[in-house]
């Protein structure tokens, strides 16, 4: 999803400027009306830093709670982190209007709940070993 998400960015934005503009070259030719809606139009997108915190989330928390069980999970898990890192640069670069000032709590909190991940990691990890040999025996 971040690279539709990256794409629809750079092509959404494009055709509603085309549109306003009538579909000429001209920078300054517009049907707005006000600079509210020109802004709007040409402004970028809001910067949504939360949905940024839930994607890197559980893309750790999926990773660690099944990794020990699908091991596949680990390199799937560090792709798709370079991924999400790449396109939240382009993003913040060139689609989306300047971030808004903000405190570190946040960010804060999201390094909090990472520091869990490796416990839950241990924990699941563990359950899943000792499961996979009880029943090895069995069979």
């Amino acid at each position: 999803m971040p690279i539709i998400n990256s794409v629809k960015g750079f092509v959404v934005p494009i055709i509603k400027q085309k549109i306003d503009s009538g579909f000429t070259d001209d920078p300054y030719k517009t049907r707005c009306t006000s600079l509210a809606k020109y802004k709007a139009n040409y402004g970028g997108a809001e910067y949504l830093i939360h949905f940024k915190y839930s994607d890197v989330l559980v893309i750790v928390y999926v990773a660690c709670l099944y990794g020990i069980g699908i091991p596949l999970l680990f390199p799937i898990a560090s792709l798709a982190l370079g991924v999400t890192w790449v396109n939240e640069r382009i993003q913040t670069a060139y689609q989306v209007k300047q971030p808004p000032a903000m405190d570190d709590t946040m960010t804060k909190n999201a390094m909090g709940l990472l520091k869990i991940a490796p416990i839950m990691l241990l924990v699941n990890g563990y359950w899943m070993l000792s499961n996979r040999m009880i029943y090895s025996n069995y069979w």
